[in-house]
């Protein structure tokens, strides 16, 4: 099934919602990334089913697939197969759309500058979730900012756009200097597809990072304490989802992401981590880590970053700022079965009351109807 089609067939929760065809909205939501992009899954293509019950068809429409995403992002891939990927998402984000009410773009609508077609010259609504203003901060990204353009194309999005749609408050005050309204919607989860974790002492106790190799390389920071945390024998192993290969220790175990195994991964951890150096690409995440492990019933333990630190709190979980407060926080986690789920079943709470799609959707289609 189509997405398209999904967003009209799709009630939530088996309610049936009885909205004419004259009062549906059309949106016509454009990005450049497929559902295997964090953002463009969670922010667009999640989205879908939930805004359908408030008459809002959101028509998800990447314009590079998933295996072209796949090779451009492969960094070990040749220009060639790179290339052919390019052009194919190029074609696509030429070719004239259907009917619509609105235009929403998330992020970028392609990878590269198209004249007359990325950026748009005018649009309803932008929608980002991360320092896109502040252009690529990885060094294999700043060899193609000029290329790529990222930064500006943002800021020109965030000047064109009738609404802007940030991710925290963090992105919504920057974006004010360039857009006329700025709204916030942050990343959601639902937390009702997955029953909560039930915690069980257990040897070794897996402390669980997901992401992807482009933020592996934070996980240094905690690595000297999981050193010391393994120094008498293995009492916690670090379970990497999605990381970078090159980080490699006796306790580290590496598991490939996949959509279809995300939810069994998380599943599987006792503590969820999220460590971030502070910096103005940071302050613009959107806590997406904490809220999956939140939704999973897992306690986190969060570098106090950005939104983590209203995230994160002593109810569901720690922050550490130092390695002795994160060998102090994994330390206690990993001795205390019922803590963890104490902790953990908070932040399901936490998530189903302030960051889930059920809290959100009805307040993201009162925005688009105000368009």
């Amino acid at each position: 099934m189509a997405i398209g089609e999904l967003a009209r067939d799709a009630r939530p929760g088996g309610r049936e919602t009885e909205l004419s065809e004259r009062s549906r909205i059309v949106v016509s939501a454009e990005t450049a990334y497929p559902r295997t992009a964090a953002g463009a899954r969670v922010r667009l293509a999640s989205t879908v089913a939930h805004l359908a019950p408030h008459g809002i068809d959101l028509r998800y429409r990447p314009t590079l697939t998933e295996d072209e995403y796949a090779t451009i992002s492969a960094r070990r891939t040749s220009f060639v197969p790179k290339g052919i990927a390019l052009a194919r998402g190029a074609a696509r984000a030429i070719q004239r759309r259907d009917e619509h009410d609105l235009v929403l773009v998330h992020r970028l609508r392609f990878l590269t500058p198209l004249p007359g077609v990325e950026p748009l010259p005018s649009v309803d609504v932008y929608d980002f979730d991360d320092a896109l203003f502040v252009g690529g901060t990885l060094p294999w990204h700043r060899r193609f900012a000029w290329i790529k353009q990222e930064a500006a194309r943002c800021r020109s999005y965030l000047s064109r756009a009738r609404l802007v749609i940030a991710g925290n408050s963090y992105l919504a005050a920057e974006a004010r200097r360039w857009g006329a309204r700025v709204e916030v919607v942050p990343s959601c989860v639902d937390p009702s597809i997955q029953g909560p974790r039930k915690h069980e002492q257990r040897d070794p106790i897996h402390v669980g990072w997901i992401g992807s190799v482009t933020t592996s390389p934070y996980l240094k920071e905690v690595l000297p304490v999981f050193e010391r945390l393994n120094a008498g024998g293995l009492r916690a192993k670090l379970v990497l989802v999605g990381a970078g290969a090159n980080l490699q220790a006796p306790w580290i175990e590496h598991r490939t992401w996949s959509l279809e195994r995300e939810h069994a991964e998380l599943a599987d951890f006792d503590i969820g981590v999220m460590p971030m150096p502070d910096t103005t690409w940071t302050r613009g995440k959107c806590g997406y880590k904490v809220l999956q492990y939140f939704a999973c019933g897992v306690p986190a333990v969060a570098s106090p970053v950005g939104v983590a630190r209203g995230m994160v709190s002593d109810e569901r979980g720690r922050l550490a700022g130092t390695q002795d407060e994160w060998l102090k926080a994994l330390d206690e986690l990993i001795r205390d079965a019922g803590l963890r789920q104490e902790l953990g079943g908070a932040g399901r709470v936490f998530v189903e009351q302030e960051y889930s799609y059920q809290r959100w959707a009805p307040r993201l289609a009162e925005l688009l109807r105000q368009l």
